[in-house]
């Protein structure tokens, strides 16, 4: 690196200026001669201090196209001054063949040039690269059959120019040149320059070849090749050579480079057929004429077919985007499972529900995120899912487990099984609905307890009963004993209901620490409990009275007074066939028995009615 700044735009302008002074300088100034040679020179060196500036300073990653040119740039220096020799008298024949090997060379450096850009980051071993390869080689050697074929002398410098430049330039520009300019994406100053440069040296060559003039003796012609050098100029000293030839930046792009590349190899057959004519004459013009006509009208065919699919595919992509955004922003989650329970697709939201990126799941199988309590219930309700062709749908509410290792709640519709293009399963929505399940739970259990002191209510006690009741074992049956706070309203009424609230809560901690932890304890309503002693018998029934009226004796503070309660309790054990509500009845009964006998009492009842000591 020079460690000078690369040249601005305007610059690369002034130089192609200069370059075109110098031009017309060289055909108007210079007259005929060793010395229109020796001109030219300074020309071809311009050309070559340009490539340097595109491949040293801007770095261009056609580097092998650049530097094939510079070599072909060089070759024709040499060329220039090897006529300067024939010119001037020294050894002219020795010189004529030596300039003309000299232009040949340069022709195939710009070929090997031109094979860096078809070959530009493309493996050895990728088909479309040979293929791209094939098709210039090949249409360069059909080019220079077409013109050389039948040429006697096949070394004079005419002929080189115009029979081996006419045909490689063409190829170059058609191949080449073409698909680097206006390819979309990839269209600027330096790829129009490049084109431009060839253009004008394919007319320079080719107008010579029709007209049938001798070199540098037409006025019109003359310049154009030289005036290629100065476009040159301009393509390797813009700024824009820095990016020539990059990867194109979106999938649309690579589609129309690709078009435009067939376009022009589809261009080569009316180009062969124009150079046919021109060295043979006769139809060869017509033939060519028409071969191009009806190749441009399919290539123009072809194009709007691009078109076409460009628009849908953009379409499709803006579909594409849409659907990403909506899925991207929504709290549902959608999911996809194929026919073998494989999670295939998870949407975003998933993220923000389990705490792992979608990525994570693809892959699982679906059954797994499930709660191990769940995967059953799961495993139904897909089973009743049926076919999505008949509407089958089932909804559920299961948990999920979290990546912190908890569970949320999650309401889950699954569809009937899916048998479309892409989805052959299942298509699963759903949402956390973990605060809602919270909330119900919640309402059931205050529905199933009282709310003074949080034991079970009525409601709850009988349905605990009547399942302890549902099959009684003789040896080992369930038992009731029905708890009445002696004197309760004389709590309420001296002290008030809020130390008869701190009483009812005192006694429900009472009674609950004299149970075991498979019984049950429950505020029926104002001052009374009932407990359910699951596997009693009389002697564990007598026991369990006891310690209660114990624990009920036991002095407390209420209101900022001393305070003594007693209870009445009354007790039953089930017999089989005993039903819930006759055993409640039963120690309701007995609670009773034990009141009129003088409170702070009990009264116990066995299976068979008889009174227990």
């Amino acid at each position: 690196m020079t460690g000078s700044p690369a040249p601005t735009a305007r610059a690369a302008w002034l130089h192609a200026a200069l370059a075109v002074l110098a031009v017309g300088a060289i055909v108007t100034v210079v007259p005929m001669g060793p010395g229109r040679p020796a001109a030219e020179v300074v020309l071809f060196l311009l050309g070559i201090l340009a490539v340097r500036t595109a491949v040293v300073v801007h770095g261009t990653p056609l580097r092998t196209a650049w530097l094939g040119l510079g070599l072909g740039l060089g070759f024709f220096t040499l060329s220039c001054l090897a006529e300067v020799l024939e010119l001037a008298g020294i050894a002219p024949e020795v010189s004529g063949t030596v300039e003309s090997a000299l232009d040949i060379a340069a022709y195939a450096a710009v070929v090997a040039g031109a094979l860096g850009v078809v070959r530009r980051d493309r493996r050895r071993r990728d088909r479309e690269s040979w293929t791209d390869t094939a098709t210039l080689l090949l249409a360069a050697a059909l080019a220079l059959v077409a013109v050389r074929a039948g040429q006697a002398d096949p070394m004079s410098a005419d002929l080189v120019e115009m029979g081996f430049g006419t045909p490689v330039i063409t190829v170059v520009l058609l191949i080449v040149c073409v698909p680097l300019a206006m390819s979309r994406g990839a269209r600027s100053a330096s790829t129009m320059a490049l084109l431009a440069a060839g253009v004008l040296t394919v007319a320079g060559y080719g107008g010579r070849l029709l007209a049938d003039t001798p070199l540098r003796e037409s006025a019109l012609l003359d310049p154009l090749p030289l005036l290629a050098i100065a476009a040159l100029v301009l393509a390797g000293r813009h700024p824009a050579a820095a990016s020539m030839g990059r990867r194109p930046e979106s999938d649309q792009d690579a589609a129309s480079s690709r078009v435009l590349g067939l376009g022009a190899a589809l261009l080569i057959s009316p180009a062969l057929l124009l150079l046919w004519g021109v060295r043979d004459g006769g139809a060869g013009y017509l033939v060519g004429a028409g071969s191009a006509l009806l190749t441009g009208m399919a290539l123009w065919r072809l194009v709007a077919l691009n078109r076409e699919r460009e628009r849908v595919r953009a379409e499709l992509d803006e579909s594409q985007t849409r659907l990403e955004l909506l899925l991207a922003n929504s709290a549902d989650v959608i999911g996809i499972v194929d026919a073998d329970g494989i999670i295939t697709y998870m949407s975003p939201a998933v993220e923000s529900l389990l705490g792992r990126p979608a990525s994570d799941y693809v892959g699982r199988t679906a059954i797994q995120l499930a709660d191990p309590r769940d995967q059953a219930r799961l495993r139904a309700v897909v089973a009743s899912a049926g076919d999505a062709a008949s509407g089958g749908v089932a909804d559920t509410d299961i948990r999920v487990q979290h990546s912190s290792g908890g569970t949320r709640w999650v309401e889950m519709r699954i569809s009937g099984r899916v048998d479309a293009v892409g989805i052959a399963g299942w298509v699963v929505n759903f949402r956390e609905v973990t605060d809602r399940k919270l909330f119900e739970d919640e309402l059931r259990r205050q529905a199933r307890t009282d709310p003074l002191t949080g034991l079970l209510n009525r409601t709850a006690f009988n349905e605990q009963l009547a399942a302890a009741t549902n099959e009684v074992d003789p040896a080992a049956p369930p038992a009731v004993l029905f708890v009445d706070v002696d004197d309760f309203k004389n709590i309420n009424d001296t002290l008030g209901h809020a130390a008869g609230d701190e009483l009812l809560l005192v006694v429900a901690s009472r009674l609950s620490a004299q149970v075991r932890g498979g019984d049950v304890v429950a505020r029926l309503g104002g001052d009374e409990f009932a407990l359910l002693l699951t596997g009693a018998d009389g002697e564990r029934l007598r026991d369990v009275a006891d310690r209660l009226l114990t624990a009920m004796r036991a002095p407390l503070e209420i209101a900022g007074r001393a305070v003594t309660v007693t209870a009445s309790i009354g007790g039953a054990l089930a017999e089989p066939g005993c039903s819930a509500e006759r055993l409640l009845h039963r120690a309701d009964t007995a609670m009773y028995t034990a009141k009129r006998a003088g409170k702070d009492s009990r009264a116990l009842l066995d299976a068979s009615e008889a009174v227990l000591a």
